[in-house]
């Protein structure tokens, strides 16, 4: 028999950081009478080991730890069970399987190894999902779906697949109390449509998950179909899609810019759609001493002062950080590459800076927050693309450029 215990000797045991881990032992029956416990060679007083569950064959044995190697909080490993009482070096199940948050409770049959995981796709807390094998692996990692998978942690599932009989434990409402053991049989799985989209918000400096941001999903008509708000974890999901259909979704939060991306879903698929936010604060940078609004470079075509498609999205959150910041003044700085003769690239450059200024106008920033709008010309190039020096397109291009600097907050 294989079982999990708290790491204790004749007291309790504690790792450097004071936490009593758990280990495996095994114990065996002879003459009706159980051995003392032994722990398995892969313990350790610095992680933990449990969840054992033997393949059945006996051959191998499943089990959880957070072991050195692991990829998430807590990861599935597997052992080979050899002659006298030895083990092979523990191996990790891998990507396909584990996730950087916690696998536990594994079970193994003839047919499938179940598992429970709160870092797959699933309904909510731990869910539990199956993975089918053969002699040449594992295949797809494939959520069981209700009525056994909640909203809430569901767990610790046994199943006899001949006769669809088993059990599990979860801590859904209409429980006795907190933990509860729960048994099925004849079970029919509910017909459910797949094609769905979900993902994690999260901030692209520090990684950090996201919860509370709306994420809304439009049609491709930019009409508005659905609203979430994402969960603690920074999760959403939006379920029953057309299938193979393009959709749209926007990530809105307060002090943060407005996210957009486009996505499809797949037939009878879950479409992942992870969304990186920025905060308004991050395009305040000083450079050589000076204040500035660091937005991605606004650039121009060849004699043109017009605002591009990709200058507009990067003035419209020029727009959003003046907005959060109602006291805030700017001028703007126009430039322009060698090409052309100085006096009509001070010309063009002035055009393109007042063209500058009249959009972030147009997006409601009150005119007398921008104190001047001034074309510079090629009086300060950024790189050696001087007049009689060769250089390729995308080189001028970086001094086409505006440039925004605050003069008071």
């Amino acid at each position: 028999m294989y079982f999990t215990r708290n790491n204790y000797g004749k007291k309790l045991k504690r790792d450097k950081n004071g936490i009593n881990n758990l280990k495996l032992y095994m114990s065996k029956k002879i003459n009706g009478e159980w051995s003392e416990a032994v722990e398995l060679p892969f313990n350790s007083d610095e992680y933990s080991t449990g969840h054992p569950a033997l393949s059945p064959d006996g051959k191998q044995l499943y089990f959880v730890s957070d072991m050195p190697g692991s990829i998430g909080e807590t990861d599935i490993f597997v052992v080979d069970v050899l002659e006298d009482g030895l083990f092979s070096t523990p191996k990790n199940l891998g990507p396909e399987i584990n996730t950087e948050q916690k696998e536990m409770f594994p079970f193994l049959n003839n047919k499938k190894l179940y598992f429970s995981s709160n870092g797959h796709i699933g309904l909510g807390g731990l869910d539990v999902y199956e993975v089918a094998y053969d002699e040449e692996g594992f295949k797809d990692v494939v959520n069981v779906g209700q009525p056994i998978n909640s909203n809430k942690d569901d767990f610790s599932y046994i199943i006899n697949e001949e006769t669809q009989k088993g059990y599990f434990a979860s801590n859904r409402k209409g429980g006795k109390g907190d933990d509860d053991i729960y048994s099925f049989k004849n079970l029919i799985v509910e017909e459910v449509n797949e094609n769905a989209i979900a993902g994690v918000v999260t901030e692209i400096v520090t990684g950090n998950l996201m919860p509370n941001a709306l994420v809304t999903l439009l049609d491709e008509n930019n009409i508005k179909l659905k609203e979430i708000v994402t969960e603690e974890d920074g999760s959403f999901v939006f379920e029953d899609l057309d299938s193979n259909t393009k959709y749209k979704l926007q990530a809105n939060k307060e002090t943060f810019f407005d996210e957009e991306l486009n996505t499809e879903t797949k037939e009878n698929q879950v479409v992942n759609v992870d969304i990186a936010m920025r905060k308004l604060h991050d395009m305040i940078a000083i450079e050589n001493g000076i204040k500035k609004l660091k937005t991605e470079k606004i650039f121009f075509d060849f004699d043109k002062s017009y605002i591009r498609q990709d200058a507009s999205v990067e003035l419209d959150k020029l727009v959003d950080v003046m907005t959060e910041y109602p006291k805030m003044k700017i001028k703007i700085e126009s430039h322009t590459d060698v090409r052309g003769n100085n006096a009509y690239n001070k010309y063009l450059s002035d055009k393109r800076a007042k063209s500058t200024r009249k959009y972030i106008i147009s997006k409601g920033i009150d005119e007398n927050r921008i104190i001047s709008a001034i074309g510079y010309g090629e009086e300060q190039l950024i790189n050696g693309c001087e007049d009689g020096v060769n250089c390729s397109r995308e080189k001028h291009q970086e001094n086409r450029r505006s440039e925004f600097i605050i003069v008071e907050m």
